[in-house]
């Protein structure tokens, strides 16, 4: 379903039937033929909702309507929210973004700029670069954070673990909306 893809593990059978009428079918697709990995060259991963659900509910203020499917290479957590949306939480920048009305069209135009404006690819690139792809449990986190200070360039990003650095940004610099 998704090109390119770096298949990681199976998606449990048990949370395809737990959200497959809760998510858009093209996702239930994605998990049964792709399972868990990474696309758009390792800048996004397939996630399990049930992973990131609690945290997602916890520091975002529509965490109770959003289901997170995918987290990027600087551990902003994309969602699907009120059965409709593609959202983004920017956990790094404390913001977020409704990216498109509809799955499908995020799928289509996911190396287009209106979707990837949100990503920073550049600097990803330049990390990658750097520092080398990330592990699957891994995101590039800035160092020190950009709440309390830091810089958005290359040489204040770190590996770090994708769901203790977002647990960290909301400790230190608040919940999102």
């Amino acid at each position: 379903m998704l090109k390119n893809i770096i298949k990681g593990a199976v998606m449990p059978q048990e949370i395809i039937e737990k959200y497959k009428n809760q998510v858009p079918a093209e996702l239930v697709q994605i998990w049964r033929e792709d399972g868990l990995g990474t696309f758009l060259d390792g800048f996004l991963k397939v996630i399990n909702p049930d992973e990131y659900l609690e945290l997602v509910r916890e520091t975002y203020y529509r965490g109770d309507i959003s289901i997170p499917i995918f987290v990027t290479a600087f551990g902003d957590i994309i969602t699907w929210e009120e059965n409709k949306y593609v959202g983004i939480i920017k956990y790094k920048n404390g913001s977020f973004n409704i990216m498109i009305k509809n799955f499908t069209h995020f799928l289509k135009f996911i190396d287009s700029n209106h979707i990837t404006k949100h990503f920073d690819l550049p600097l990803y690139h330049e990390a990658i670069e750097k520092y080398g792809s990330l592990d699957y449990s891994q995101c590039f986190g800035f160092v020190p954070l950009l709440a309390l200070g830091g810089f958005k360039d290359v040489k204040h990003l770190n590996r770090v673990k994708i769901y203790e650095h977002i647990l960290l940004i909301a400790q230190l610099a608040g919940n999102i909306g």
